[in-house]
């Protein structure tokens, strides 16, 4: 039998392909929670209070280049899934003060979303795409923590999604 991505030797047979559509599980989930957002969206009303339009716009913009700085910076190791796809172990450019920054600017821009249109529900499904990056990150950090002897270490000085916050203890 030929051993899946994400199967490590010695596995039972069938945990590499378990493993694989857990991934890619949480990637679908990940877009419907961005559409719960823009979805969301559109039952709020910035008539009251458009100021706050430009303070959402302000909001997507940065979180917008946080997502190509990070982007950039990932290169060939830029994937969706919370499994390392083996182009290696980024820790430059804006990830030497966060591990994951992507997941911070997308949390941003839909930010963004939320305060430009005032919409209480947007607000709530930030909220639990925050939270789901949280687990995501999780995830991810088990796999990165089995794949990269150097992730430990780089964890234990890095935050999480902001510097200095969320750094791996012992």
């Amino acid at each position: 039998m030929q051993s899946d991505e994400g199967a490590h030797p010695g596995d039972p047979a069938g945990r590499g392909e378990r493993s694989a559509l857990r991934a890619w599980g949480t990637v679908a989930i990940q877009g419907l929670l961005f559409l719960a957002v823009a979805l969301t969206a559109l039952t709020g009303s910035v008539a009251s209070a458009p100021r706050l339009l430009w303070v959402g716009l302000a909001l997507v913009v940065v979180g917008a280049a946080g997502v190509l700085w990070s982007g950039r910076d990932l290169g060939r190791a830029l994937t969706p899934s919370p499994v390392p796809n083996e182009a290696g172990l980024v820790a430059r450019g804006i990830y030497r003060w966060a591990r994951h920054p992507m997941y911070s600017a997308l949390v941003v821009i839909c930010l963004g979303v939320a305060v430009g249109s005032g919409a209480a529900l947007c607000f709530v499904a930030v909220a639990a795409l925050a939270v789901f990056f949280m687990v995501k990150a999780r995830m991810e950090e088990s796999h990165l923590l089995r794949v990269y002897e150097g992730y430990r270490g780089y964890a234990r000085v890095t935050g999480r999604f902001v510097p200095g916050v969320g750094r791996l203890r012992d």
